[in-house]
């Protein structure tokens, strides 16, 4: 049968590449770690190094079993982990997905929620909505807050946080800046940053201007609406956003556009889980900043 301590010398072997290194990190003498690594390949069958006189290196075989050996300390890690959260008296871990432009918002209740819970664990996943649907219906996540979910997923329970319009971002010195609102027209003749394809965001917009039947003069796409926010600072275009990344008033102005693109903000849980109190205390945290916005 094969011995934590046999893959533990496997494991510091292949990180360190050399008997000795291992050895001090065993605390243990070199021929005891040696002897360790040869009845690990006892017990496999295989043979894990190619030995010459004075050096031992790994075989394909070494570098395939070591992959799996990873995983497993990964796994014996969180279980740490989880074993440390109850000797603490944590309920456990929180694993929270939200969408990218949720960034500054999810920090805000983060550090109100570690406020109230100081031994609570949290892990922070941002992602898109249909990656986020997958995770919390796989139970990788506890819960994910996303824009228009499916709403007849009979797997997922949906609340429903509010509903945001979109906004025209422009440099405070766009002459068109001053305007109450914005329309797709209006905006014919300006240089836009946008979200690249594949963004449902994305879709809404370009649907709102190819119904108003104006070609937008697109001149640089970007992955998220931080970035697309950045740029407008700079001076460098205009884009349609979530007020959700309007963090700060430096060099930005938000003018409410028509027609209007409006989407709906919604937390998710897995139907069959029942929330625990710690879920339902985040949960009140994202709503109560979210209407502050």
């Amino acid at each position: 049968m094969i011995k934590v301590r046999q893959v533990e010398a496997f494991k510091y072997f292949m990180i360190t590449g050399s008997v000795t290194s291992a050895a001090e990190l065993l605390h243990i003498t070199q021929p005891a770690t040696s002897r360790l690594l040869s009845d690990l390949e006892y017990q496999l069958g295989f043979s894990l190094f190619n030995r010459t006189k004075n050096k031992m290196t790994p075989t394909p075989e070494a570098h395939i079993f070591f992959r799996e050996v990873q995983n497993l300390f990964i796994g014996l890690d969180t279980l740490m982990k989880v074993a440390d959260s109850i000797s603490r008296n944590n309920t456990g871990r929180l694993r929270i997905g939200f969408l990218h432009v949720m960034e500054d918002l999810i920090t805000d209740v983060v550090i109100d929620f570690l406020a109230q819970h100081p031994n609570v664990s949290l892990e922070l996943e941002p992602g898109g909505r249909a990656s986020l649907e997958e995770m919390v219906k796989s139970s990788k996540l506890d819960m994910a807050i996303i824009a228009d979910p499916i709403l007849d997923d009979p797997g997922l329970e949906i609340q429903t946080m509010g509903v945001h319009e979109a906004k025209v971002a422009m440099h405070i010195n766009n002459p068109l800046a001053n305007r109450e609102k914005l329309t797709a027209q209006d905006l014919a003749d300006e240089r836009f940053i946008v979200l690249g394809f594949g963004s449902p965001f994305r879709r809404k917009v370009d649907l709102a201007f190819e119904r108003a039947q104006v070609k937008r003069n697109i001149a640089l796409e970007a992955r998220t609406q931080r970035h697309l926010y950045n740029l407008v600072r700079q001076g460098i275009g205009t884009a349609i956003i979530d007020e959700l990344v309007h963090v700060d008033n430096e060099n930005v102005v938000l003018v409410p556009f028509e027609p209007k693109v409006t989407w709906k903000y919604t937390i998710i849980t897995l139907k069959a889980k029942q929330n625990s109190r710690l879920i339902d205390s985040f949960n009140s945290l994202v709503c109560e900043k979210f209407n502050q916005v």
